[in-house]
């Protein structure tokens, strides 16, 4: 876990500069400076928008943490009822971070471009090799939000392609899994990469490099369970055997930076959900996220949230910080503002570590790869120990959880692990249904400002954990969460034909927040039916 110095981020504006204008060798006439951008910066500027999918705004409209049940708003309801959040905006991830990784691919495999500038990073095969993967992360992430997309026409704006076409979920995970497959064969682990600090995620380290890339592979695989377990299983036997993340230290990250004064550099919670500066604190944790973790007695509960004098309202922790008592979360989604604040009154903040200006947070972690490799062992999809992964899955949460205590405040989190695990409702049960669901609610509580989207797609594909609906978030009659995001008015008007064509042929003819993409074919609607009063809210507790 790196922090992004001075030198590195000079190195980044320069490359994001360059990027914006074309060819990377011929833009920078100035002679005090070089030529050409090294593929490092390059990489660099492209890793920076991968916080974009951790929170993807810093200041309110927190989607990616609110639909999965981790956060909810504490003064009003502006988000709540589900009707302003529409669109997704994926333009600047093609041009920008897909577009500059393309460059690096292209600028090792062009032996006319192979200069100083670009050998300097490492060898040719573990460039390519780390800029497909980190490609392969983006094209996943936006696939799984919106559903069709560019991807096998994309970037062809050179060759005169300036409307592409968009291709399903299902083709765009082919492609990646075949492209991710030829990335990991062409590693070298023999030697890591140099300028190690513009590798802000691994440090240059090609083991860990390869492990994330098998792990993109079976969080692909695993969600196709439901619209084509053959090839899902085919895939993921692949990339087991390859080896994913197995140790917290594996996990995907990104640590936020304060080297200039824009508060889009710092983590987003130290923007919306702590801030004593400006006592800005828009959100706090959802109830449902609060209320499962009391009722499994996890002490990640004292890691994940605050009751001490600087939290919302100073009130909460009237039983002490390490009391499950003194924590209350807030729904998402009520009726008024009114019924905000009502709830609000004595809520829990927002934990430190996830506030400090300079917080790692995780995107892709360890324990998820572990319990999304104890799902597949309970369907049959590998030869594995489905219980042995399942406790390695909730050992690394706590072990990551730890990690990110010391790091981003400097603090401790204390723990009884076998305690935990020991617990009746935590050990695995016989039951091959309960056990899937076991191994879903762990993956969920793991995942608590780590990997929204990936939770939203846990949710969307099995229904779990159940998200209560309330009466003020009834959106167009539909008691759910979104299933997807929609195309932005540039996806319609700057390639109408095309966005039109998938719409027609991939989304019943709607673009429409409930539609599901390829890979949810459940149905949705929460079990947990329309909450009103606020007897109702007060009662309602997850399984």
């Amino acid at each position: 876990m790196k922090y992004i110095n001075q030198t590195v981020l000079a190195m980044a504006v320069s490359a994001m500069g360059l990027t914006a204008c074309g060819d990377f060798g011929d833009m920078n006439v100035n002679p005090n400076y070089p030529s050409e951008s090294t593929t490092y910066a390059q990489f660099l500027f492209s890793s920076r928008y991968v916080k974009y999918f951790v929170c993807n705004s810093y200041y309110y409209d927190i989607w990616s943490q609110q639909y999965p049940g981790y956060l909810s708003e504490s003064k009003n309801n502006q988000y709540g009822p589900l009707d302003c959040t529409t669109q997704f905006q994926s333009d600047h991830f093609y041009y920008y971070a897909i577009r500059t990784l393309n460059e690096i691919i292209e600028q090792n495999e062009d032996e006319s471009k192979s200069s100083a500038y670009v050998l300097a990073w490492g060898p040719k095969e573990n460039q390519i090799a780390i800029a497909r993967t980190l490609r392969a992360f983006f094209y996943m992430s936006i696939t799984d939000i919106i559903g069709p997309t560019p991807y096998l026409e994309a970037l062809q704006g050179s060759k005169g392609n300036w409307t592409p076409a968009y291709d399903n979920t299902d083709v765009i995970y082919s492609g990646l899994d075949a492209d991710l497959c030829e990335a990991y064969d062409m590693f070298d682990e023999s030697v890591n990469m140099a300028a190690a600090e513009y590798d802000i995620f691994y440090g240059g380290n090609i083991k860990r490099w390869k492990r994330f890339n098998a792990t993109l592979r079976m969080m692909m695989a695993i969600k196709m369970k439901d619209v084509d377990p053959v090839q899902g299983k085919a895939r993921f036997a692949a990339a087991y055997a390859d080896g994913g993340m197995v140790d917290y230290q594996d996990s995907f990250t990104y640590t936020y930076d304060n080297n200039n004064s824009s508060t889009m550099n710092f983590a987003p919670m130290y923007s919306t959900a702590y801030n004593i500066d400006n006592g800005n604190q828009n959100h706090v944790p959802n109830k449902v996220i609060v209320d499962s973790l009391k009722h499994y007695q996890d002490p990640r509960l004292f890691t994940y949230c605050n009751v001490t004098a600087s939290a919302y309202k100073g009130k909460a922790g009237a039983y002490g910080p390490n009391d499950f008592r003194s924590y209350r979360g807030v729904p998402f989604g009520l009726s008024s503002n009114a019924e905000v604040a009502a709830q609000s009154k004595y809520c829990c903040s927002v934990g430190d570590k996830y506030c400090a200006q300079t917080a790692t947070y995780g995107v892709i972690t360890a324990a998820r790869a572990l319990l999304v490799m104890a799902e597949a062992a309970q369907l049959g999809w590998i030869s594995a120990d489905v219980e042995t992964l399942y406790n390695d899955g909730i050992r690394a949460s706590f072990e990551f959880e730890a990690e990110l205590e010391k790091v981003n405040v400097g603090g401790s989190f204390e723990y009884d692990l076998a305690a935990y695990m020991a617990q009746d409702k935590v050990k695995l049960s016989a039951n091959p249904e309960q056990r899937l669901r076991q191994i879903w609610l762990q993956r969920w509580l793991a995942g608590y400002l780590t990997d929204g989207v990936e939770a939203w797609a846990d949710w969307r594909i099995n229904n779990y954990p159940e998200l209560p609906v309330y009466q003020g978030q009834l959106d167009n009659n539909h008691a759910t969460f979104p299933y997807r995001l929609c195309y932005t008015d540039n996806d319609c008007s700057l390639n109408p034909e095309c966005s039109a064509a998938a719409i027609t042929d991939y989304l019943q003819g709607k673009d429409d927040r409930y539609v599901r993409i390829w890979w949810d074919v459940k149905d949705n609607t929460s079990p947990v039916g329309v909450l009103e009063t606020s007897e109702e809210i007060e009662a309602y507790k997850p399984e």
